[in-house]
């Protein structure tokens, strides 16, 4: 897959690393403002154990996978007339939409190897695709660092929550590739109490702003 539709797919599953820069009143523990307060300390210590607590990875990963694909593949024809230099949105939706069910399983191994090395950064790489995959953790701590997070309200019923974040970029060129960003995440409560990130809720919304900072951020590092 293009590196940087990879690209986004690793920023859209570790956007609440800008939580990392944040810092939450104190709340009782088990409360979703706890979760989110817990996992800004674990992302900005890359601490992979505790954001595992507070973030079921792999269902995220996969339900962002399956719903940025599904749009790309919806919207490829609007991309390249947007995009037209990117050679990735030159395909139209019957092609990537096999292309894409041929790349799955291979991507979502990717993206949770990014998470691996963004958890723990004395991790070496032992292949090419590993060197890419820390190389993208190693960027997503540049943008984690160049993002502010606030929390704009949760909503609790029952087991469930939704919590909105925003985030806004600072006035670097990281800051300024995705201006402000609002994220909408699903929460459960688990069995012992502690609230878990399930899901993003407003993948649609994120997408057009995501994929525009990605194609400026190859723009910014000279790319083609």
């Amino acid at each position: 897959m293009s590196k940087k539709f990879r690209a986004l797919l690793v920023l859209l599953v570790v956007i609440v690393a800008a939580a990392g820069a944040s810092a939450y009143a104190y709340q009782a523990e088990r409360t979703p403002e706890y979760a989110l307060e817990q996992l800004g300390v674990a992302i900005a210590q890359r601490d992979g154990a505790a954001v595992a607590r507070y973030v079921d990875v792999d269902s995220v990963i996969t339900q962002s996978y399956d719903e940025s694909t599904a749009i790309l593949v919806d919207q490829i024809a609007e991309l390249h007339a947007q995009y037209p230099q990117d050679w990735f949105f030159r395909h139209d939706s019957a092609f990537m939409r096999d292309y894409i069910a041929q790349r799955r399983s291979d991507d979502l191994v990717f993206i949770h190897r990014c998470l691996d090395f963004y958890g723990d950064g004395d991790l070496t790489p032992i292949s090419r695709s590993d060197g890419q995959a820390k190389w993208l953790a190693d960027e997503t701590v540049k943008f984690r660092d160049n993002y502010r997070c606030e929390l704009q309200g949760v909503q609790v019923k029952g087991q469930k929550a939704e919590a909105t974040l925003v985030f806004t970029g600072k006035d670097t060129d990281y800051g300024r590739l995705v201006p402000q960003l609002r994220a909408v995440i699903e929460l459960e409560q688990q069995k012992d109490g502690h609230w878990q990130i399930k899901r993003f809720a407003n993948v649609p919304e994120m997408f057009a702003p995501i994929v525009k900072g990605i194609e400026d951020y190859w723009t910014l590092q000279g790319w083609q």
